[in-house]
């Protein structure tokens, strides 16, 4: 039987994707869900990027995640990471996250060590089953859904906080400033061109007005990747997954990081973004100083996504297929953003807050 954890008393610069995944075979992943969870199951390895991921079902038909994290990955980021999933259900169980299962030794994660010296965290969570959100065509009633629920787990997350939330994440847009070295790697002469003006903006106008705002542990990757839906009925969203980026920021950075992937294709690229804000606001209302920088928030999400994807591309051209995959979609989003005034975005967005 698996259990969820209970109350518990209880920054990283490193790429990893130059440290390897885990090498942890089928045989020897079965090994720890016996040795650590006391679980047996059918069991198969999930794709990762940087960790050993493994679906295990159980004979009671019960699922299961078992994470084998990469040995680069700082413990304290994913401790904070398990301590924020047991602090959303303690304060939201129908919050649709995993839930932290306890090991035998009643702890929320435990330690190996494998022969090539390195230690590894391992935690099992509950398998959340659905569709990906980024797979399924045409979700645009799913919007206003999508921003209530962002809405919800901010407002979960508000309580919670742990010494490790403030470690150093460039995926942050606050640490939009840093991106500027990186610029070399992108060849576009105009795109390249296009960033650094953003960034110039971000120096001299964004980044002094950010410390004014509500800031606080969030998720910071609310993408259509890490949501799910009924495979059999996509009609509302049923998992939020990877909390692999979360992070202490102005929760306005949060939203913008959801509102980017929400640009539309067509003569109406806000629209989307406008239903997602309605449902958010309607839960979590916004500040207007929150407001008013989104426009800019969404830019430099796209920007960031842009930068990174170039700067790792170049590193690990093996891997560039996977790097840039969201790279297109920012273009695009930055072109449909350039076609209105912040103030056009503003009323948009006000627009959207006074429906909701």
């Amino acid at each position: 039987m698996i259990s969820s954890a209970g109350p518990t008393d209880s920054v990283s610069t490193i790429d990893l994707l130059s440290h390897d995944a885990p090498a942890i075979t089928i045989e020897r992943a079965a090994e720890l869900a016996w040795e650590i969870y006391g679980i047996r199951g059918k069991i198969r390895p999930l794709t990762a990027e940087k960790d050993a991921n493994f679906h295990i079902v159980l004979p009671s038909g019960e699922e299961a995640l078992l994470k084998i994290t990469n040995a680069a990955e700082d413990r304290d980021v994913t401790h904070m990471q398990t301590a924020a999933l047991i602090h959303l259900n303690n304060v939201d169980p129908s919050l649709p996250v995993p839930h932290v299962c306890r090991a035998l030794s009643g702890e929320a994660s435990d330690i190996i060590t494998e022969p090539t010296g390195q230690s590894h965290v391992v935690r099992l969570l509950t398998y959340l089953s659905g569709t990906v959100l980024s797979e399924v065509d045409g979700y645009s009633n799913l919007q206003p859904d999508i921003g209530s629920l962002l809405a919800r787990l901010t407002r979960a997350l508000r309580g919670f906080f742990h010494p490790a939330a403030g470690h150093l994440l460039q995926w942050d847009i606050k640490q939009a400033h840093s991106l500027r070295a990186m610029l070399t790697a992108v060849d576009d002469t105009d795109l390249r061109r296009q960033l650094a003006h953003l960034l110039d903006r971000f120096d001299a106008g964004i980044a002094p007005r950010l410390p004014l705002l509500r800031a606080q542990c969030v998720h910071n990757d609310f993408n259509p990747h890490n949501l799910l839906v009924d495979s059999n009925a996509p009609k509302h969203i049923t998992g939020i997954i990877d909390f692999g980026d979360m992070v202490h920021t102005p929760i306005a950075c949060d939203l913008a990081v959801a509102c980017s992937y929400q640009i539309a294709e067509g003569p109406h690229p806000l629209d989307n973004i406008a239903k997602l804000i309605g449902g958010y606001h309607s839960v979590l209302p916004l500040e207007e100083a929150e407001i008013e920088l989104l426009p800019d928030l969404i830019r430099l999400r796209h920007a960031t996504t842009l930068t990174i994807g170039a700067w790792r591309a170049r590193r690990y051209p093996h891997n560039a297929a996977y790097i840039l995959r969201n790279c297109t979609a920012s273009r695009r989003g930055l072109n449909a953003l350039d076609q209105f005034s912040i103030s056009d975005v503003i009323s948009v967005l006000h627009n959207a807050i006074r429906a909701s």
